[in-house]
């Protein structure tokens, strides 16, 4: 029986340092079986090919169509394990999603049609136990990406997703590329020496054909596809140069987070830190050993390096969940069982404090926020999961006007994606005369009038420090504001630890989401384990995020920029401790 822990509800005065319920170790050793696999999918690569014959002129033009990798799953009806059964099942879709082909019979006359189809890589979706906020076991879901059928894996991957606010967008429920969701890059490890970009302006390259000696690179938006004919050694030398070997494939483990997939039901816990990273930490470890030994997976499994590393990557809030992962893993003693060496962060919101002093301090410039959900979404995480919020309401921290738009509500339907919530508000502002439409927000706005002089006066205090290593002060007792002012800093990243393996941090200067304050933070705080690279374009918090994973100069480093991702070159570099 796994260890519980007791949940105390902090209600009262708070003595000495700040303190915060935790969960329990989660060290004790795991059994496969307390998991179980819920589908087995193969993801498909697709591109169709559609040559077109004058039916005048007998002139033939070829065009290809890209499509992006998907899951044939099993539970589809497809015998996952056989090739013939996935292609067929994947052109059939694409015939579906195709739409006729429009114009004039003397340009689209002896119409022909095909599909290219190979695999990437296989995934499993799977259910594992862990604990909620008050220490009791739930069953908690996720994916799991594993290289081709036979290969060794060389890596195993925590990945810690972004921040989503409707259902549909976690991991286990579907694939896409990152142009729609962040693990779609995060998946593509699994894939190994494929030299595989999705996106714009970027090439994709089928790897399927290069034990053939042919290099086929498909242009998206444009629909071109150039076929090289090259030679083994030419091959060697692209390879070599984007850093590939044929031991790269790594095996990828994504959880939902509470609240998402089999946990729809229940509140997601937004920016609790610690418990986030303990539910990630099992899912990891669950899926590891349900990959090495449930039966289900004989056919695809292969075997890990005998030297194998580990490490936790994610972006955005999932920048942060894995840090958080980071941290867990070296307090609770887990590094040895795991080949733990280190974490990849990007835009991270490492310091919730810091984060909202930029808000402020932006406030005063007179500047609206990037994202106005992200007050509502912090502040909901910490009513209904932290210990500090749990005897408080939303209506204590907010203006009525801004609540009576639904946004509570829509929080909790798991319905709305943050581009759903924006457009929710410029309906509802369009609907209702004089209504501020929050999609773009000041915080004056959204704040009520006693939470917004309390931080404006945390920030006009302590604007020249809060992104040292000292960071804000804690309230010197508690109260309504200084509650939720406790419950942000308990969730802060950058203090309490000093990491001993490596932390790879990028963020974007330009970023008004997840402001840059977040990483200088944690430079400064968390000593000489911690490199930081700031972004080169200074996008904002989308953009970054792209460049996070495809990097954001794709000609300073030629070929091996065009071929590679900035990703697998932090995943190369933190793993051989060059961090």
């Amino acid at each position: 029986m796994r260890k519980l822990f007791t949940m105390i509800l902090l209600c009262a005065s708070v003595q000495g340092t700040l303190a915060q319920a935790s969960p329990d170790n989660g060290s004790e050793k795991i059994d496969w079986r307390d998991a179980r696999i819920t589908d087995v999918g193969v993801v498909v690569s697709q591109v169709e090919r559609i040559i077109r014959t004058d039916s005048i002129t007998g002139q033939r033009d070829t065009t290809y169509n890209v499509y992006p990798d998907e899951v044939v799953w099993q539970s589809d009806g497809t015998d996952v394990f056989d090739s013939l059964s996935v292609c067929n099942a994947a052109k059939a879709r694409s015939r579906a999603k195709r739409a006729p082909t429009q114009g004039p019979t003397a340009q689209s006359g002896n119409l022909m049609s095909d599909y290219l189809s190979g695999f990437s890589y296989y995934v499993f979706s799977f259910d594992y136990p862990s604990i909620d906020a008050d220490g009791k076991e739930i069953m908690l879901s996720a994916m799991c990406a594993c290289p081709p059928k036979g290969k060794t894996v060389n890596n195993v991957v925590l990945g810690t997703h972004i921040t989503i606010t409707a259902d549909r967008e976690r991991p286990s429920t579907h694939f896409k590329n990152y142009d729609a969701d962040d693990w779609g890059m995060l998946f593509s490890l699994a894939a190994g020496p494929k030299l595989i970009l999705n996106g714009k302006y970027q090439a994709i390259v089928l790897a399927a054909n290069i034990g053939s000696g042919l290099l086929n690179i498909v242009l998206p938006g444009i629909g071109a596809l150039v076929q090289l004919g090259l030679t083994a050694v030419e091959i060697e030398q692209i390879k070599k140069a984007a850093g590939y070997h044929d031991y790269d494939y790594d095996l990828v483990i994504m959880p939902d987070y509470e609240g998402y997939g089999l946990t729809v039901e229940r509140a997601h816990p937004y920016l609790y830190q610690e418990l986030t990273a303990r539910q990630c930490v099992d899912g990891m470890r669950y899926g590891k050993s349900l990959y090495s030994n449930d039966p289900a997976l004989k056919y695809i499994r292969g075997s890990l390096r005998s030297d194998y590393r580990c490490f936790s990557c994610g972006y955005s809030q999932g920048g942060s969940v894995a840090m958080a992962c980071h941290r867990f893993i070296e307090q609770n003693n887990l590094g040895s069982e795991l080949h733990f060496v280190g974490s990849i962060c990007g835009d991270g919101p490492y310091d919730p404090m810091a984060t909202l002093m930029y808000y402020m301090q932006q406030e005063q410039a007179g500047n609206p926020m990037g994202m106005s959900v992200v007050l509502p979404l912090i502040v909901k995480g910490m009513l209904d999961t932290n210990p500090y919020m749990l005897c408080h309401t939303a209506e204590e921290y907010f203006r009525p006007e801004f609540l009576e738009t639904g946004i509570m509500d829509w929080l909790a339907s798991k319905k709305y994606s943050t581009t759903d919530i924006d457009n929710l508000w410029t309906n509802y502002a369009k609907d209702h005369p004089g209504a501020i439409n929050y999609k773009s927000a000041h915080v004056s706005e959204i704040m009520n009038d006693e939470c917004y002089a309390y931080f404006t006066k945390l920030y006009n205090d302590n604007k020249n420090t809060f992104t040292s290593a000292a960071g804000i002060p804690l309230p010197a007792h508690r109260g309504l504001i200084e509650d939720l002012h406790f419950a942000l800093a308990s969730n802060d990243m950058t203090s309490g630890w000093s990491p001993s393996k490596s932390i790879q941090l990028f963020h974007s200067k330009g970023d008004k989401v997840v402001p840059y304050v977040n990483a200088e933070r944690a430079k400064n705080a968390l000593g000489n384990k911690v490199n930081l690279e700031t972004a080169k374009n200074g996008q904002d918090h989308g953009d970054s995020g792209v460049a996070f994973f495809k990097g954001d100069d794709l000609m300073d480093l030629g070929l091996k920029r065009w071929l590679n991702l900035r990703l697998y070159d932090y995943v190369t570099s933190i793993c051989k401790g060059n961090y």
